[in-house]
């Protein structure tokens, strides 16, 4: 939604990109704490403080709207303060999921939890594009206000349910346990690979997600509806993949289901770039999010369970990180978008990805640390 805003206030590529760049230099800037911060406040007490966080974002962009005073250089400093609230919040939640239901059913809970995840964003990203066209700036702003007042009033109600405490706070230094977090994940293969991998992505590949909105006006010439409908058929493509992935794990390792996930997304949105028509470029996303579905459902699996209890918060914060590593990606893609065109760029950028990725993946091997089969029967 911001995306098209900007897009509208500028008529500019790099201005669009430039709010992922922020939020993107957020999880750079406290990636690497956010593990840490998730431990010592409490898990829960961090979800709670960074959802208010984002509904005061959200407030403050809504009465400098109404006033008149809203501005391209407002919306990018409110996807940074966003950006922090999610960096922080995503390792929280997470990690939070083994505390709940132990370390057997952390396959089943992520499965579920991307599920809803997708079903949300295939509706949304739709409803994002209807509320834009009827309603304009100021309805999809206050659709977000609602939202994240919803998310607070949730988790005021779950906070009234006891979690037993199952790691012991970290006594040492902040900077003694960032230091502690990456000798670790640099240690245990099948972690590092999972990092590498999403650093490569974070920075070459999901910048195309910053470029939707060009690719729907100018590209294309969808407009915002149509643009709605390419992010939605990316989320149903996601949610599609879940259940392939559900069905995969019984039968194939962990990491190569994270691996085939990476390389199909790529591939997908390397294709997508290229398409002649606007029906098949939609075709195309659905392939991709298939493809993210096993990618992002499988890192964390990997991360969760290949971690011990201690390190986990640390080790879900390098997913963080690796978002924030790939902010050069962002000015990169717009950059190349206003100089050699969204097409080239997303394609070259995806197809060399998938190179790379396949390159890594198959330098960690079939090894059984990573590649761990779920070992329920299929049903």
């Amino acid at each position: 939604m911001a995306g098209v805003v900007v897009l509208d206030m500028t008529n500019s590529a790099l201005a669009v990109t430039l709010l992922t760049f922020w939020r993107r230099a957020a999880q750079l800037v406290f990636g690497g704490f956010a593990g840490i911060i998730g431990d010592r406040l409490g898990r829960r007490n961090t979800l709670t403080l960074s959802q208010f966080v984002i509904f005061l974002s959200c407030l403050a962009l809504l009465l400098l709207f109404a006033g008149g005073r809203l501005s391209a250089w407002q919306i990018g400093a409110a996807a940074f303060i966003i950006g922090a609230s999610w960096t922080v919040d995503a390792p929280a939640r997470t990690a939070l999921v083994p505390d709940l239901l132990g370390g057997g059913l952390t396959a089943d809970a992520m499965l579920l939890e991307s599920f809803l995840h997708s079903l949300m964003n295939s509706i949304a990203a739709y409803l994002a594009g209807w509320l834009l066209e009827l309603y304009g700036t100021a309805g999809g702003l206050g659709a977000l206000i609602v939202l994240t007042g919803l998310n607070l009033a949730i988790l005021a109600w779950l906070g009234r349910e006891k979690v037993p405490q199952t790691i012991s706070v970290a006594a040492t230094s902040v900077w003694r346990s960032m230091g502690e977090g990456f000798t670790y994940i640099r240690a245990h293969r099948p972690l590092l690979i999972v990092a590498i991998v999403s650093a490569l992505l974070n920075t070459f590949v999901f910048p195309a997600l910053s470029l939707m909105p060009v690719f729907a006006r100018d590209v294309f010439e969808s407009g915002v509806l149509g643009l709605g409908l390419m992010n939605a058929s990316y989320g149903l493509g996601t949610f599609a993949g879940l259940y392939l992935t559900h069905r995969m794990r019984r039968r194939l390792t962990f990491g190569t289901i994270f691996a085939a996930g990476a390389l199909l997304q790529c591939t997908g949105w390397a294709v997508f770039a290229l398409s002649p028509l606007f029906s098949l470029a939609v075709a195309l996303l659905f392939l991709a999010g298939v493809g993210q579905a096993g990618f992002y459902t499988m890192r964390n699996v990997i991360l969760l369970t290949n971690a011990s209890n201690e390190m986990r918060g640390r080790a879900m914060s390098t997913v963080a990180l690796t978002q924030g590593i790939g902010l050069p990606g962002e000015i990169l893609s717009g950059s190349l978008s206003e100089s050699a065109g969204p097409r080239i760029t997303v394609a070259a950028q995806a197809g060399l990805t998938a190179l790379a990725s396949l390159l890594v993946t198959s330098w960690g091997g079939n090894q059984q640390e990573n590649g761990r089969r779920d070992a329920d029967s299929d049903p």
